[in-house]
């Protein structure tokens, strides 16, 4: 799998992009943290893409993980 748990991605929808953290995987999304609450959005992989730099962001305030 590409993706791990806790991992900082991108999401991308249309023009817009959004900074999350995965909460969890399944066989046709994950489900991303975009904010620090308890609720995660399931997200096609098709619009998550890696962050080369995502290690300096590991103390982002996303989830509750």
């Amino acid at each position: 799998m590409r993706f791990k748990e806790n991992e900082i991605v991108l999401y991308q929808n249309g023009d817009s992009f959004e900074v999350g953290k995965i909460k969890r995987l399944c066989d046709d999304g994950a489900f991303v943290w975009y904010h620090s609450g308890d609720t995660a959005a399931k997200t096609p992989y098709e619009n998550l893409h890696k962050l080369q730099n995502a290690v300096y962001l590991s103390d982002a305030n996303l989830g509750k993980a």
